[in-house]
């Protein structure tokens, strides 16, 4: 191990110990309650009652907690189809089943992603706003396919569902302290109980540091780190069965070093440009390993929170009302370096600051009856302000460049967008039999944006204001049968349109005009037909699906060469088909085996204007585009499992023992959408290894684990992209971490 880290977040544990001691002795019972044992309950939270057959990925908060599932982008190692790729909280990108964000060399804000994000019933417009770690979640369910009757517009590629725990009315309390290898420590504290009066609380505390696993060898600093502080409060009011109130605040902020490491530079026609222009400037060029060479380095902060309020009425004759309120910000603020290590540009980036609110009504009909349904309708509002900033330096961009376009130049662009979404709902099952279920559902979606973008100091460029209006509908219809008592088949087909965009954060030159500006709806097709099974009193689990979806008008990214930049444009049609199992086995006492695996077949059917690879568009006399219709999409692996098993026993004295160990595995994918050879990720498995014992002590149980991931220490990119003149960059995953986690629950 490289070395430990304390920090003053360690007083948790005095203060959580004594708030909970004093909680377990105050507390006040309201008014005809009955004091309860308390009971922990570890199941998965139920799936929506309106959620039809399908295939989805449901992790209880438990299942999270013993896989060491503390990150978004650590959900693909569970749930196969599933990828997030991580660069920072600003730049996250999310896709199931290779449909989700489109986006190629260059995140833009006016384009939301197609894979819904929901964090306790509220929308997230970008996965960085769920960058503080998963701690204390109830369930995390990831749902395939389009899904925008129920979910929403922007759901077309999926949705990720994410619960936390709710407060409880007996006390509750834990502690948990992990310290591990390359500087990691965890800090997380959690107390929850009755207030009185029919109210309880809940509060969260954690502190994660991760030291840097690249080294800069020109400062010797280690890069790649970050440092993160998050607190959640909760207030439940429930003075009887028939209405509850749900109270949320949660503040996150984050401090990191990101850094690409340069994989591997290419010649084009026997020259490689990279390295030539690289040593006319004198700078070193490092590739391969965890080294850079870097004369400034790049940071980034992160500020965000938000508030919600759910409140459910019970209503007569088993009607129930749901009432969800929100609001959120989010603050990113970057400082971006070159990649070498003489001065091109420095103090860069892209400042985003971003707040939306939402309100949101939902009905729902009692069950049992002969049909069953939900009615809904929903607001949803956004400010988005972005800027963006490159500095160059005096000298030595003439040198890199061959001109003096960027010579001693700041070069600014100015965002900004304004969203209003108003949505209408309906969704219904008809048991039409003992057997044969049916459910319908359709939305109705309309989409007003605003916006505007400008460009001072190179090309320059002014859109004054934009404006785009929408209608997006959205549709599904589900058939489930029952065959046998222990097994059910199921058919969906859906469609669903995705909401349109602005190019606000960056666009084409300004002989392109303002129509390069606007992006159309991307609209999807989509069929599932599965089957869900168990056998042997639960002991076997097997679910199957094949499933079929077509993208149109779908979403990605051009280059302009004037500007040097990439802007969002509207481009052909995609398909992704394919075969997704979940396996369930049970085969003694305390032990469990779980695998779940897709195979993906995801092409282009119809992208004749793409942007070419780097080893066409820098060759001379290379074409304005490139046709790359039949051929594989990027961030779409062939194939993406996970196998996990865990062993629990009793040993000496009662104590409580496990060991378990996880190996995901996927194949390899272009890491940019124009298919490049010099961007492919190699495919990759990593293995996690864990155990630990458990005792009872007092009136609680303390916990120990030890535990390793990536125990293989491989090397392997969580995101690829290209660089200048033929070269590649990626960010590379966590390498071989050791560590140890102590806890305390009473």
């Amino acid at each position: 191990m490289k070395h430990f880290a304390l920090n003053p977040y360690t007083s948790l544990l005095a203060l959580m110990i004594s708030s909970a001691s004093a909680l377990a002795d105050e507390t006040v019972a309201s008014p005809g309650d009955t004091q309860l044992q308390t009971v922990k309950v570890e199941a998965a939270r139920t799936v929506d009652a309106q959620q039809p057959p399908a295939s989805t990925r449901t992790l209880s908060g438990k299942t999270l907690e013993q896989q060491r599932i503390y990150r978004l982008q650590d959900l693909q190692q569970v749930a196969s189809g599933l990828d997030i790729a991580t660069v920072n909280s600003y730049d996250t990108r999310v896709t199931i089943r290779g449909v989700g964000d489109g986006g190629g060399s260059e995140i833009n804000i006016g384009m939301p992603s197609s894979v819904g994000l929901f964090l306790d019933n509220v929308y997230l417009s970008r996965p960085g706003m769920l960058s503080n770690d998963l701690l204390d979640i109830d369930s995390a369910n990831v749902f395939s396919g389009p899904q925008g009757t129920l979910f929403g517009y922007n759901t077309t590629g999926g949705a990720i569902d994410i619960h936390s725990r709710q407060p409880t009315f007996t006390p509750q309390a834990s502690v948990r302290q992990s310290l591990g290898s390359h500087g990691f420590t965890q800090t997380q504290g959690m107390l929850s109980g009755p207030l009185g009066d029919g109210w309880a609380g809940r509060i969260n505390l954690s502190h994660t540091e991760r030291g840097g696993t690249v080294e800069n060898i020109e400062t010797g600093h280690e890069l790649g780190g970050s440092i993160q502080d998050g607190f959640r409060g909760q207030l439940l009011y429930k003075p009887d069965d028939d209405f509850s109130l749900r109270l949320i605040a949660d503040y996150n902020q984050a401090s990191n070093n990101p850094v690409l490491v340069l994989d591997s530079t290419h010649a084009i026609n026997g020259v490689d440009t990279y390295r030539n222009r690289a040593s006319a400037l004198g700078a070193d060029v490092v590739t391969g390993g965890r080294k850079v060479a870097l004369d400034d380095e790049s940071s980034a902060k992160v500020e965000q929170g938000g508030v919600s309020a759910e409140a459910n009425w019970r209503l007569g004759d088993g009607y129930n009302l749901r009432s969800v309120s929100s609001f959120r910000y989010f603050g990113f603020k970057p400082k971006t370096a070159d990649n070498l290590d003489v001065p091109l540009y420095s103090d860069s980036g892209a400042d985003v600051h971003d707040r939306t609110w939402s309100q949101s009504l939902r009905l729902d009909s009692p069950h049992g009856e002969f049909f069953d349904y939900a009615l809904g309708a929903s607001y949803f509002g956004e400010n988005l302000d972005t800027y963006a900033h490159d500095h160059y330096a005096a000298v030595y961009p003439t040198i890199y460049y061959g001109n003096t376009t960027n010579t001693n130049k700041l070069v600014q662009r100015f965002g900004e967008l304004n969203d209003q979404v108003f949505s209408l709902w309906g969704q219904g099952t008809w048991h039409l039999t003992d057997k044969l279920d049916v459910t319908a559902g359709a939305r109705e979606t309309y989409d007003q944006k605003s916006g505007s973008f400008r460009r001072v100091n190179k090309n320059d460029f002014d859109s004054g204001e934009l404006n785009q209006y929408s209608r997006l509908p959205a549709a599904m219809v589900n058939f489930s049968y029952q065959l046998l008592p222990n097994v059910q088949t199921y058919l969906t087909v859906a469609y669903g349109e995705k909401a349109g965009g602005l190019n606000v954060s960056s666009g084409a030159a300004a002989k392109a005009g303002t129509g390069s500006l606007y992006i159309e709806p991307e609209t999807t097709k989509g069929a599932e037909l599965g089957f869900k099974s168990h056998w042997l009193d639960n002991r076997v689990t097997l679910d199957t699906a094949v499933f079929w979806s077509q993208v149109s008008k779908f979403q990605t990214t051009a280059y302009d060469l004037e500007s040097q930049s990439s802007y969002l444009i509207n481009a052909g049609t995609m398909r992704s088909r394919g075969v997704e199992t979940t396996l369930g086995l049970k085969p003694l006492d305390g032990l469990s085996i779980d695998f779940n695996a897709t195979v993906l077949d995801n092409k282009y059917l119809d992208f004749k204007n793409a942007t070419c690879p780097p080893a066409i568009s820098l060759a001379a006399g290379a074409p304005a585009t490139c046709d790359e219709t039949g051929q594989q999409v990027f961030r779409s692996p062939k194939l993406t499992y996970s196998l996990n098993t865990r062993y629990e026993w009793t040993a000496l004295d009662n104590l409580q023992a496990f060991a378990a160990g996880r190996w995901s595995y996927r194949t390899w994918a272009f890491g940019t959408v124009d298919d490049s050879a010099f961007t492919r990720i190699p495919g990759y498995g990593l293995l996690g290894l864990s155990t630990g014992l458990s005792g009872k002590y007092g009136d609680g149980r303390w916990n120990a684990s030890l535990w390793v991931n990536n125990a293989l220490n491989k090397r392997y990119y969580v995101t690829m992209t290209a660089g200048d003149y033929g070269s590649a960059f990626g960010v590379l995953g966590d390498p071989r971490t050791l560590g140890v986690t102590l806890g305390y629950d009473f």
